[in-house]
């Protein structure tokens, strides 16, 4: 389902993208008309958000010497861990948007947002042999931005944006039972703080402004937290923290 989706909002996105492209070339052919030509003094604008994700980890395990002692001292019945690594999933994301003008080229931007994803943990053994600890992210997240906005140009204002973001897993394992029906090598933390960076263009339409943005949110938080099937899922790791990349099409 969430496949279906993904790729349901990349056939959008596409044609959101066709549909701006063809705005602008239309545009050079013809006298520019400047949209929404009071729209920038608002005080308070409102929106809503639909976007893709890429889900990772940021892994910091200990180096091969540490990991052969971590081998010998504790005696797996899968056999000696060679690796651990993670494995990125893609997911979607939807939000509400509100922006207070603070200047003419700043903003202050509020977009409580609701993202589904996946994550991955990858062990691999001796005999080559993987086990895969798939982590699934159900995220609530309050990202507060400063929005450093360009001078406008006809009907396109480019932005950069940085700020902080609050995240509470909904699908965390940290309270789930290790005797379920789910694998559990391995379980993370529920609440997590990030820092965001990114940039991004406004489109100004005839009735709204339509704006493409990317951006890169890091986990501050160490999300390791210590199972009980075994310590060599998580005995090697030293550092656990989320990294996430957004790609956001907001609609105001």
């Amino acid at each position: 389902m969430k496949l279906i989706k993904a790729r349901f909002l990349w056939v959008f996105f596409v044609i959101v993208l066709i549909t701006i492209a063809q705005s602008s070339f239309g545009q050079r052919r013809n006298s520019i008309i400047r949209n929404l030509p009071h729209y920038d003094y608002l005080p308070f604008n409102f929106g809503f958000v639909l976007g893709l994700n890429t889900m990772d980890f940021s892994l910091s395990n200990y180096g091969t010497d540490s990991l052969a002692i971590i081998n010998q001292r504790i005696q797996s019945t899968y056999g000696n861990l060679m690796g651990i690594r993670t494995r990125q999933e893609q997911g979607f994301h939807i939000g509400i948007s509100s922006t207070l003008k603070l200047a003419d080229m700043l903003d202050l931007r509020f977009v409580p947002t609701l993202s589904f994803g996946d994550r991955n943990i990858v062990y691999r053994f001796s005999d080559n042999s993987t086990l895969s600890q798939p982590l699934e992210v159900t995220n609530i997240e309050f990202p507060l931005h400063l929005k450093f906005k360009s001078q406008r140009m006809d009907n396109i204002r480019a932005y950069l944006l940085a700020g902080v973001k609050f995240s509470t897993d909904l699908a965390s394992n940290q309270f789930k039972d290790e005797a379920g029906e789910d694998m559990i090598f391995l379980r993370t933390r529920r609440n997590d703080w990030h820092y965001e960076l990114g940039a991004g263009i406004d489109h100004y339409f005839h009735f709204f402004r339509l704006s493409v943005e990317i951006k890169a949110a890091f986990g501050l938080r160490d999300l390791q937290l210590m199972g009980t099937r075994g310590p060599i899922f998580y005995d090697p790791i030293r550092r656990l923290n989320s990294k996430n990349v957004m790609i956001s099409f907001i609609f105001e």
